[in-house]
């Protein structure tokens, strides 16, 4: 006996092999094939559950076609972000970024140059400590663990294939959270100057964060599966 049910759920496993649609635009694609052989049940009720579904399927067009056509219709809004936030994290280490006490000296910076000064610290402390000693460590912690989240930057790049959920869940956690950790300086260097006084490259950097934070957000909301009605469900 045709079974609509376990059809339709097989129509849907091979769209997810066979083309890059996401959760969401198989949610929707789905949708639109329930309607379908609703309507063909409808207008013809004669006809089999067996021959609508094939009429739906066949209306619906094949994997490749359909991936095209979501294509085409335009960037996730997620991407966007994302994009944004890249190109800001790539020109805030070429933008100007001003570093004060506690480091070699104070001054303006180009921003790659205040990516590594944390590192520097360890070897050349600038209190007095012995050179790799742990107190020259422990005083370059919090700008080591600063500058380590560039390395989450890298890490979006997962986002672009075809991303797990709780992976990018959990990477969009963890670039949150560098986000937040970033503004420190704010409350580090405040007796010195303005926040507006550290620079636009300090603020594209930690701006960057916060995009592509917003981008990995939204992409995870993108892949939560919306569980469509049964069929007859009114």
């Amino acid at each position: 006996m045709f079974d609509l049910e376990a059809e339709v759920r097989r129509w849907r496993e091979r769209r997810e092999r066979q083309s890059s649609l996401s959760p969401r635009e198989l949610d929707e694609l789905e949708d639109h094939l329930r309607a379908r052989v609703d309507l063909e049940m409808e207008i013809n009720r004669v006809l089999a559950p067996e021959r609508a579904f094939a009429i739906a399927r066949r209306e619906l067009g094949k994997p490749a076609a359909l991936a095209k056509e979501f294509a085409r219709a335009g960037k996730p809004r997620w991407r966007r972000w994302l994009v944004a936030g890249w190109a800001m994290f790539a020109a805030s280490f070429v933008l100007p970024v001003k570093v004060g006490v506690g480091w070699f000296r104070e001054g303006w910076f180009l921003g790659w140059e205040a990516a590594i000064m944390p590192f520097n610290i360890i070897f050349a402390p600038p209190l007095g400590d012995p050179p790799g000693s742990l107190a020259a460590v422990v005083s370059a912690l919090p700008g080591i663990l600063s500058s380590l989240t560039n390395l989450l930057m890298l890490a979006t790049l997962l986002a672009l294939g075809a991303a797990r959920r709780r992976r990018t869940r959990w990477l969009a956690g963890l670039v949150s959270g560098g986000a937040v950790l970033n503004l420190e300086w704010v409350v580090w260097w405040a007796e010195l100057w303005p926040p507006l006084g550290m620079g636009i490259g300090y603020w594209a950097w930690v701006a960057s964060f916060f995009c592509v934070a917003t981008a990995l957000w939204t992409r995870v909301m993108e892949l939560k599966p919306v569980r469509p009605e049964p069929f007859g469900a009114q």
